[in-house]
């Protein structure tokens, strides 16, 4: 009979039924009793918020600190969790384990903490919870809450004592996480409890790059008012106007350059800011930086902006830079100009814009190509439109003594080699020649 009451108490705490569990109870049934994965009939009751079912079966007898045979859980992380308050503070009083560590190593607190349950949490620190406690993973309540954005719980747990400053496995702290968020209003609140404390191992810093990467304008703003140091260098050499420069973000390079970021400081390989928003296509950001007095013939791996951008194909920052004073005729180390590179990869517009501005279109590299031969080569008939209108030498010859004709008809280009011929059929030279090498010729 015992038997039968025990499965109907499950059944009625389940139900919600707080007479019949009472009138079970008062019959005998065992206050402990659970289910097959160890769920006690005082766990359902914490989880699903039923106050006075859990106040008749502590009243009875039940074990409050008894942990579930699955995972561990005990009523008080069941009802924490839930954000059950009357229950966590009725379980309190009557001497739950607030420190109680599942088979995880997770509290009461730090399910609170990641759920946001502002009342939760102060009932559990009121009581003596350990707001430092690490789980197998090595989190706290504290980094649960920095990591959702919980700032009102990061306010709780720090006035309680949280370490604000431990890294994690991965030697983030909870200021870098913060940051690289966005989340505004923890970084300020991690900020405002740190402030008569100095911060170790550059934190303040590289939480400075991690809000640049990730385009946080206003964490930025408030990492340089706590003193960050804005021209700081990672491993790599990368400062917070780099990863700018690198992402796009305009208005958080704006911030950097306004307060006294250092436009030319380069990284470990040579690159500018300049240099990394010209080769990326960013032309807001590389405008501004050229505001800002950045070299516009900084050069790394024998390469300008603009040969940087021309070569990538972006348009917009061809013609930013080029409005900023660069030279049409700019050359990297291997001899071929931005007009040579860009034609190389039929970037037609970038074509347009170099012509239009300048570019010597009969320039020849060491090998003696021009940008004529290129497009011949790639059969690009609206790059040699553009080329020829400008004054392209239809007959010029590379160092082998071919020209554009030639490489268009042994390269089998033949909309091409009809293009030249229909453009200057008394001066092309349709002479058979011999197969030709084309790496050779445009080294």
């Amino acid at each position: 009979m015992a038997k039968d009451n025990d499965t109907l108490l499950l059944m009625a705490v389940k139900s919600g039924d707080i007479k019949q569990v009472r009138a079970l109870l008062a019959a005998g049934a065992k206050p402990d009793v659970s289910d097959r994965q160890g769920t006690t009939a005082l766990m359902y009751a914490a989880n699903l918020g039923y106050t006075e079912i859990v106040r008749s079966l502590v009243e009875a007898g039940a074990n409050i600190n008894l942990p579930r045979k699955r995972y561990g859980l005990t009523a008080l992380m069941l009802a924490a969790s839930a954000n059950h308050f009357d229950i966590v503070r009725l379980l309190i009083s009557k001497g739950a384990d607030v420190n109680a560590k599942n088979e995880d190593g997770s509290t009461a607190l730090m399910a609170a903490a990641l759920k946001n349950h502002l009342d939760v949490v102060q009932a559990l620190l009121a009581a003596g919870a350990d707001a430092n406690v690490k789980d197998k993973d090595g989190d706290t309540a504290f980094k649960l809450a920095v990591t959702q954005g919980h700032a009102k719980i990061v306010q709780a747990l720090l006035a309680a004592g949280a370490d604000a400053k431990f890294p994690d496995r991965e030697d983030e702290t909870p200021l870098l996480i913060a940051a690289e968020q966005g989340y505004l209003e923890v970084v300020q609140t991690i900020l405002a409890a740190t402030a008569n404390h100095k911060l170790q191992n550059n934190e303040l810093e590289r939480a400075l790059l991690a809000a640049a990467s990730s385009g946080q304008a206003a964490i930025v703003s408030a990492l340089l008012d706590a003193g960050a140091n804005i021209n700081f260098q990672d491993q790599d050499g990368e400062t917070a106007l780099h990863f700018a420069a690198l992402e796009g973000y305009l208005d958080v390079a704006e911030i950097l350059l306004a307060r006294g970021a250092n436009v030319q400081i380069k990284n470990h390989l040579g690159d500018t800011p300049l240099l990394v928003a010209a080769l990326h296509g960013h032309s807001q950001v590389v405008k501004t930086l050229l505001q800002f007095g950045a070299d516009i013939n900084a050069k790394n791996f024998g390469e300008v902006p603009l040969t940087l951008a021309a070569m990538q194909g972006h348009t917009e920052t061809v013609k930013v830079l080029l409005a900023g004073g660069a030279n049409a005729n700019s050359k990297g180390d291997d001899g071929k100009t931005a007009l040579l590179k860009a034609t190389q990869r039929n970037h037609v517009e970038v074509i347009k814009q170099l012509v239009t501005n300048g570019a010597d279109v009969n320039f020849q590299d060491s090998a003696g190509a021009t940008a004529l031969m290129w497009a011949a080569s790639r059969n690009s008939l609206e790059a040699m439109q553009i080329l020829l209108q400008a004054g392209a030498d239809i007959n010029r010859k590379n160092h082998g003594g071919y020209t554009a004709l030639m490489l268009a008809e042994y390269n089998g280009c033949n909309d091409a080699v009809q293009y030249l011929q229909a453009t200057d059929t008394q001066k092309a030279n349709t002479a058979f020649v011999s197969p030709i090498n084309l790496g050779q010729v445009n080294q």
